[in-house]
């Protein structure tokens, strides 16, 4: 099973699974968790909410318009 890390966040959901065609995937974040503005449980839920999106092929922009938590992320982790 691959396992990914380093660097990263909900965000890094889509060219991961793009690339692996998968969630089939340990996918490490420990910072984009720990370091989420609103605390390890938002970061949780923005993964899950990062993954969702990939999966259904929702860009992480809209689908972050109905998720606090992924838009947080976005807020904090974004090079925008």
């Amino acid at each position: 099973m691959p396992v990914i890390s380093s660097a990263q966040w909900a965000a890094t959901a889509v060219p991961t699974y793009e690339a692996i065609g998968s969630v089939d995937v340990i996918h490490l974040a420990g910072g984009g968790i720990l370091a989420h503005p609103d605390g390890p449980a938002a970061g949780v839920r923005s993964m899950i909410q990062g993954w969702e999106a990939a999966v259904k092929g929702i860009p992480l922009d809209e689908y972050a318009k109905t998720h606090e938590e992924l838009r947080r992320a976005m807020e904090k982790f974004s090079n925008k």
